[in-house]
């Protein structure tokens, strides 16, 4: 399955056709797909699709599911009973009767898995996983709309207000009559490393955490391990760029924006090798005059498959004539793939796990050094917002050959 942006928005009065309000969160979610997205809508009937824009022509009703997704085994729709119901999944992979044990029964699956589910009888439902690695929050428009999304700015975009963040093992069920809150363990839940690196918008809060701090925090901290000389900090847009401006802040370095988008994309959550290579050519093209003969501090969020560096590094070098590369990158090595279902190439895809010496990478990536972000420092900017060790899930950075207990 893996990541997803999901929004639900239900109508508590008459008059409301929110499918005309639905796309602007989703525009706020269109760094967790890949330009597909998948749309539930109750009017008389429940209805839905998968399109590839935002118009969602023929929709209406007054109360919509919509998400933006990589997998398509992450939305679905299927029958409990009398009761049809359309669904959208973050997380590790779910089945059907899982959905339908969900929405009957209240019974939660095992699996660590947010669910967003709508049902042709009227009912809104959002599950955050027990060990709370999914993110969930409930918002609202005034008095007239009910909203649930896995990102804040996602609420905030469609002009709402976040009233709560959805409790690890909770289940909320919002109808026109009630707003129903089931279920919760009782604590915080575990933060997804991943999540706070590069996957939210830096406009978002994970339970009430600002990602932004969170990133400021760590650039600063990154900063400090810095030790080459350099004329210029360079950011790989578009979540590197914050990290550059912070890391040149520190270092009294120059930034420069030399790194022009050329159409946005993901290419971390891009799964096929020529999706991944297509994604990287479009997503930058070297402002040559800024970075002409210089040297080079070149930070991206993370290294997974090393496509995006290596793609990089021979276009500023052969193209617009950097005289030295030097890599930084905002995370610890990923050496093992995420096993609660965020997007990412099997272990012997991982370029961290597969060359674990630093000059191996150099000359591979074509550059003249890597630095990484180290553990303890991830772990310090974490709890300089407030979010403990204890909370936050650090497996993909360890070689491990078990999953922890997030229960």
């Amino acid at each position: 399955m893996g990541v997803i942006g999901v929004v639900g928005v239900l109508s508590f009065h008459e008059g409301w056709d929110v499918v005309k309000v639905i796309k602007y969160p989703l525009m706020a979610l269109k760094h967790r797909g890949n330009g597909r997205y998948f749309i539930a809508v109750l009017s008389d009937n429940l209805r839905t699709g998968l399109v590839n824009d935002l118009e969602f022509k023929g929709f209406n009703g007054w109360v919509a599911l919509a998400c933006t997704y990589i997998d398509e085994s992450s939305v679905g729709v299927t029958k409990c009973g009398d009761v049809t119901v359309a669904y959208c999944v973050e997380g590790q992979e779910l089945k059907p009767e899982d959905i339908c044990d969900l929405v009957s029964n209240g019974k939660q699956p095992k699996a660590q898995s947010s669910v967003i589910a709508l049902t042709s009888d009227g009912r809104l439902m959002g599950l955050r996983p027990s060990s709370g690695l999914r993110n969930l929050a409930l918002g609202a428009y005034g008095f007239d709309l009910a909203i649930i999304s896995n990102e804040t700015s996602a609420i905030n975009a469609m002009g709402g207000s976040v009233r709560r963040f959805i409790e690890p093992g909770a289940l909320v069920t919002i109808s026109r009559n009630n707003v129903e809150f089931n279920g919760g363990v009782g604590k915080a839940g575990k933060v997804c490393s991943l999540e706070l690196i590069y996957m939210a918008r830096p406009d978002s809060e994970v339970d009430g955490h600002s990602v932004y701090a969170f990133r400021v925090n760590l650039a600063k901290r990154m900063a400090k391990g810095i030790k080459v000389n350099v004329d210029s900090v360079v950011g790989v847009p578009e979540t590197g760029v914050l990290y550059a401006v912070k890391v040149g802040e520190s270092l009294g370095k120059p930034v420069e924006l030399a790194l022009s988008i050329i159409e946005r994309r993901r290419s971390a959550l891009t799964s096929e090798l020529i999706d991944k290579l297509s994604s990287i050519h479009l997503k930058v093209n070297p402002v040559i005059n800024a970075i002409r003969g210089r040297k080079l501090l070149l930070i991206d969020d993370s290294l997974v498959s090393g496509l995006t560096i290596k793609e990089i590094s021979q276009a500023l070098r052969h193209r617009a004539g950097v005289k030295e590369i030097h890599v930084a990158i905002a995370s610890p090595r990923i050496v093992r793939r995420c096993p609660y279902g965020v997007n990412m190439p099997p272990d012997e895809q991982l370029l961290a796990n597969v060359f674990p010496n630093d000059e191996d990478l150099v000359k591979l990536l074509e550059v003249d050094s890597i630095s990484w972000l180290q553990l303890s420092d991830l772990i310090k900017a974490a709890e300089d917002v407030g979010i403990g060790k204890g909370n936050l899930c650090l497996e993909c950075f360890l070689r491990r050959d078990h999953e922890v207990d997030l229960q």
